[in-house]
């Protein structure tokens, strides 16, 4: 029978810490022995430091682990890594894993881009390791300058009492000295990687400030020459030299780029089968120093004989300096470093398209914009609202509070009701015959000053930031060397220098940046076309007819009566306004059709229960699409019935040649609706797939649209439309008329 104290001495000894003795001991649940090596080269080079992780299974081994695998085998394994016939991976026997998965990656890298360290972690989370095995110590698990990730790995080290094994000793991190230790040696880790980073960086300045290489990816068109080698036996480069075969490829892709008027895919599908040829023998190196290495690459069996062309691709030609000569890493600026590799011209089109912010973007990329595009102006609300222009669908449109299928639309009318009003009155007032050279000179000296005071303003900042750093290291000189004496007048003039440069930069900053506007690239394609422009005006593309009208139009202020009056206001920017009444024809569509209160109270009172046949008579002009739509704006829902009304069965033969009669008879299509009892898209569809043919009177046609024009008028200096231009203008001719004919 137990006594009563062996009894307490059980409870005490239950209840008790354990000693570092039992913290310690081995083996404990699995052993993961954990090989890293922080770069390919090492991999390559480092054959001692792979025997050592191979010994590392014999010491989990003589630890007491039981496991199959064999440090022959493993040893083998990394050698076949270190030679490339195998890839770094995991292997796992028993309570041993070999996880090497860590073999040629940074340790300074995070959870997210290291697959050895995430794999380690989950490991922790799940409790599954007892002691992690390493060549040397803790810095082998993680080379953190922030901190975050060896904080992150030690905490569950402790949480789960993972040992630290080194072939020397076993570190408990619940055991505080053990833990003080591994902490150590983590943060001697981060302190050396700042101390090289900060070597390394001070190196990197010395060479960009001569224009050198310095380890960022070569742009397509340059090859990096070898000038010598290192001890280490890497290479030595000098500055960037044009390779021929890929700088004639970049200029191709610049001259496509600016073609398809600054879209990336379109530029890369219209050279889909255009790539840039493999580098030359002599220079393979460049296979991962070029910026191609990220390209998708056309391969005969395991060799690269090309380099496809992506959109990512060419945005970076169309936006690095680099191309036509220019040096720049971080605050370094150099021209004419290096060699160019397109004509400087071509590389500013190129740049100006990419960098616009107006640029069409998403399925509006693959249609030029509309004539009128960002000149429209709503003036219907509280503060004018830009026109949306959509460009492919034809159309403009005032979308107040229309969001996500909801809300209220302004108005939108297809464009050739306002494009022919407006253009027509815009070119009936031009003739630049006499005049044109002296306005497009005005327009480009505009412009390029524009350009020049931007470009001053920013050397005179980067010149008064070199100045500021130069009274600043003179400050030093102040103290007299071996006698402490500090020369006061000298120093308050460092500083009353530096003072003032600063109050120069402060103010510099503080001005505002030009906005982009007019280029010399607009004006010098507008020069090219304005012979013959008023006969010649149609044969042009949209995007280059929007281009003029920007050009000579501040914008126009649009005022809508209902569904049938447009009163637009062209504001020149010459200082001249121009009054235009647009009459519309009767909208064939509903989507050209405001709702009224009237049909909204409607629908609200049908939707929910009525047929969709009693809707219909309610509203004839809509349509059952329109409906739809306009219900899922203000929120109604409909309670659902299956009426297919033979809508979505296949066609019958006798249908098929009913409607084909009816259809190339001329009948109107709501007549076939209700005599087919099928829908327009049904027969719309049937007739396309078909071919039957229609008859050109019963074809829809586009409807027609009058208008009429005031005098032109010289805006007053009071007016907020003022820019201070001459009174007249030699290309104006005051009259009023009306005109219902087609465009000069």
């Amino acid at each position: 029978m137990l006594t009563i104290e062996q009894i307490l001495a059980s409870l005490k000894a239950a209840k008790s810490k354990p000693g570092e003795e039992d913290l310690r001991r081995l083996p404990d649940r699995k052993a993961l022995i954990k090989g890293r090596l922080s770069s390919p080269t090492q991999v390559r080079e480092s054959k001692q430091s792979l025997r050592e992780i191979a010994r590392l299974v014999s010491i989990a081994i003589g630890d007491g682990y039981k496991t199959g695998l064999e440090p022959a085998a493993i040893e083998k394994w990394l050698e076949d890594i270190r030679l490339g016939l195998a890839k770094p991976g995991i292997r796992e026997d028993g309570d041993v894993i070999v996880e090497c998965l860590g073999l040629g990656v940074s340790g300074t890298l995070p959870e997210g881009k290291r697959p050895d360290l995430a794999y380690d972690m989950e490991l922790l989370r799940s409790h599954a390791p007892g002691a992690i095995y390493v060549t040397e110590g803790a810095n082998r698990l993680a080379r953190d300058r922030d901190g975050v990730t060896s904080a992150t790995l030690l905490k569950l080290m402790k949480e789960t009492n993972c040992k630290l094994r080194t072939p020397e000793e076993v570190l408990s991190p619940c055991i505080e000295r053990d833990w003080q230790i591994i902490h150590d040696e983590l943060e001697k880790g981060a302190e050396e990687l700042i101390a090289m980073r900060r070597r390394l960086f001070r190196r990197k300045v010395l060479k960009a400030e001569a224009g050198g290489f310095v380890g960022e990816p070569i742009p397509a068109g340059f090859i990096l020459p070898k000038v010598g080698q290192a001890p280490d036996g890497k290479y030595e480069f000098g500055k960037m030299t044009k390779y021929a075969p890929h700088a004639e490829v970049v200029v191709t892709i610049l001259r496509e780029y600016v073609k398809q008027g600054g879209s990336e895919l379109e530029t890369a599908q219209a050279l889909a089968e255009v790539t840039f040829p493999a580098f030359e023998e002599e220079f393979r190196y460049m296979e991962h120093y070029s910026s191609l290495r990220r390209c998708p690459k056309k391969k005969d069996g395991d060799r690269i004989i090309g380099y496809y062309i992506t959109p990512r691709l060419v945005r970076g030609l169309a936006t690095n300096p680099k191309i036509i000569g220019i040096w720049h890493w971080g605050d370094i600026i150099k021209a004419d470093n290096h060699d160019k590799v397109a004509p400087v011209d071509l590389w500013l089109m190129a740049y100006e398209l990419a960098i616009d912010p107006e640029k069409p973007r998403g399925r509006a990329v693959r249609h030029e914009p509309l004539e009128y595009s960002r000149l429209l102006w709503c003036y219907d609300h509280e503060e004018p609202k830009l026109v949306y222009s959509r460009s492919e669908a034809g159309a403009y449109l005032c979308e107040r509070d229309y969001r996500n299928g909801r809300g209220q639309t302004c108005f939108q009318v297809a464009a050739h009701f306002i494009d022919k009003p407006l253009t027509t009155e815009v070119l009936s007032r031009l003739d630049f015959t006499p005049y044109a050279e002296e306005v497009l000179a005005n327009l480009e000296a505009e412009a390029s000053s524009s350009q020049r005071e931007e470009t001053q303003r920013k050397r005179d900042q980067a010149s008064l930031e070199q100045e500021i750093k130069r009274w600043k290291a003179l400050l030093p000189s102040c103290v007299a060397l071996g006698e402490g004496r500090v020369d006061r007048e000298r120093e308050e003039y460092y500083w009353a220098q530096i003072r003032e440069a600063e109050g120069k930069l402060a103010t510099l900053k503080a001005k505002p940046v030009l906005k982009k506007g007019i280029t010399a690239v607009d004006v010098q394609v507008v020069r090219q076309f304005l012979s013959g422009l008023r006969h010649k005006w149609a044969s042009y593309p949209r995007g280059l007819r929007n281009r003029v009208l920007r050009l000579l139009i501040e914008r126009v202020e649009l005022r809508h009566t209902g569904d049938t009056i447009i009163k637009a206001t062209v504001i020149w920017k010459v200082g001249l306004v121009q009054e235009i009444t647009i009459y519309l024809p009767p909208a064939r569509y509903a989507r050209e059709r405001r709702w009224s209160p009237e049909e909204d109270e409607l629908l609200k009172m049908l939707w929910q229960s009525s047929t969709r046949e009693v809707i219909q008579a309610a509203l004839p002009n809509r349509t059952w699409s329109a409906m739809g739509s306009r219900a899922w704006g203000l929120g109604l829902e409909r309670n659902r019935t299956v009426t297919r009304n033979g809508v979505g069965f296949r066609w019958r033969i006798d249908e098929d040649v009913m409607a084909q009669s009816l259809y190339e008879a001329g009948v109107p299509v709501a007549e076939m609706v209700r005599q087919l009892g099928r829908s327009r898209n049904s027969i719309a569809t049937r007739a396309s797939h078909e071919r039957w043919q229609r008859p050109s009177e019963a074809r829809l046609r586009l409807g027609q649209v009058r208008w009429e024009a005031d005098t032109l008028k010289v805006l007053q200096e009071s007016s907020s439309y003022s820019r201070g231009r001459p009174s007249r203008s030699p290309w104006y001719q005051p009259q009023r008329y009306r005109r219902n004919s087609p465009l000069p």
